[in-house]
């Protein structure tokens, strides 16, 4: 049983479930503010944990939607929505676009990497290789 469970988790399963992770930690981080006082300054605002996130984001993207594209469904599309999505990611960590509009572009850039990840696996599924590959997916 264990077997067919780990057969099940992609890439593109752990790229959703990364990039909702840094939503989610990008979403509740300014409703945590007011906790701060208790917690102490330091513990919401960790650059290191932004780093991580976003690289493994990133990491994991690449190599999802690049194998996507390169075994499988050869749609361009995927790569672009990921591409465009992790720009308005980075721009919003990085200042690009400041005060208010900061969480909505990196609500939005994290939607779109997700969305990435999801057209990718509809992509990988509707796939004849990948029938091929993996007959439980038909």
């Amino acid at each position: 049983m264990e077997d067919n469970i780990l057969k099940r988790i992609s890439l593109d399963t752990i790229g959703i479930g990364a990039s909702l992770a840094c939503a989610v930690h990008c979403a509740v981080l300014p409703l945590l503010i007011t906790l701060l006082p208790l917690l102490g300054s330091h513990i919401l605002e960790n650059e290191k944990l932004e780093y991580g996130l976003l690289s493994f984001s990133f990491l994991i993207g690449c190599l999802s939607l690049g194998r996507g594209y390169f075994r499988h469904h050869r749609r361009i599309v995927p790569l672009m929505i990921f591409t465009a999505g992790f720009a308005l990611l980075l721009g919003g960590h990085f200042g690009i676009a400041g005060g208010y509009w900061e969480p909505v572009v990196i609500f939005i850039g994290a939607g779109g990497v997700t969305g990435a990840h999801i057209l990718n696996l509809q992509r990988c599924r509707q796939c004849t290789v990948h029938q091929h590959q993996h007959p439980e997916t038909k």
